[in-house]
């Protein structure tokens, strides 16, 4: 591809409208490969440019070295024809014409060297440029990425305690509650198992209405005493 289609194609490229075309699923992908390309494209670009610019050196060298015999030749001219040698003149200035016209070919050549120099300087500057952003793109996509799993997995931890932890007081509450029924049936058992323990129970219910209280009063048994002692 020649200079100006290179120049066209790199300076038309827009990263940032690239960047904003990349889907979210393969955008790191994507990324990375224009990445890519975009170096190989840059250290070619730089190579063309050391060539170019080693070109347009050379071209300015030559259109000097050309003016400056100019110049010398013109002197030689005028000298002649101070000397009265118009021959000698004569041949100074048809050289000099000669070199007239290739200066003219060097100052094309220079010119088309510069521009072409110019161009790949600009050439380079921008594919620098773009190199850059996509770097500074793909690192924040990275990281961001890399916060996104982060906190995924902590929710997801997060999500497994809280489950465990409900599990465990749930777990802990029912145990508490069958040790507390098997209790309580246990103390049934054993107080429908004592001889006659429903017949005392219903005894003692109705004690006070028939005077068998489990005590007489004092006075009850001071009588009772005197009674067997013929005291009465």
């Amino acid at each position: 591809m020649g200079i100006i289609g290179r120049f066209a194609d790199v300076m038309s490229a827009n990263i940032n409208a690239i960047l904003s075309k990349l889907e979210n699923d393969n955008a790191e992908e994507l990324l990375e490969k224009y990445l890519r390309d975009a170096k190989q494209n840059l250290d070619q670009v730089k190579t063309e440019a050391a060539t170019i610019m080693a070109e347009e050196k050379a071209a300015f060298r030559r259109l000097s070295e050309c003016e400056k015999e100019i110049e010398k030749f013109g002197n030689y001219v005028v000298a002649a024809l101070k000397a009265g040698n118009d021959a000698d003149a004569k041949k100074f200035l048809t050289y000099k014409n000669e070199l007239e016209a290739k200066r003219l070919n060097f100052q094309k050549d220079y010119v088309e060297a510069k521009e072409n120099s110019e161009k790949m300087r600009q050439m380079t500057t921008k594919l620098t440029a773009d190199v850059q952003t996509a770097q500074s793109k793909l690192q924040e996509m990275k990281t961001k990425l890399l916060v996104a799993k982060q906190q995924e997995k902590l929710n997801e931890m997060n999500q497994k305690l809280n489950t465990n932890h409900l599990e465990s007081f749930d777990s802990m509450m029912d145990n508490l509650q069958k040790r507390i029924d098997a209790a309580e049936a246990r103390a049934e058992l054993e107080k429908s198992s004592v001889p006659g323990s429903d017949i005392a129970d219903l005894a003692e219910k109705y004690d006070a209405q028939t005077g068998e209280a489990k005590g007489d009063s004092v006075d009850d048994e001071i009588l009772k005493l005197k009674a067997e002692l013929g005291l009465l």
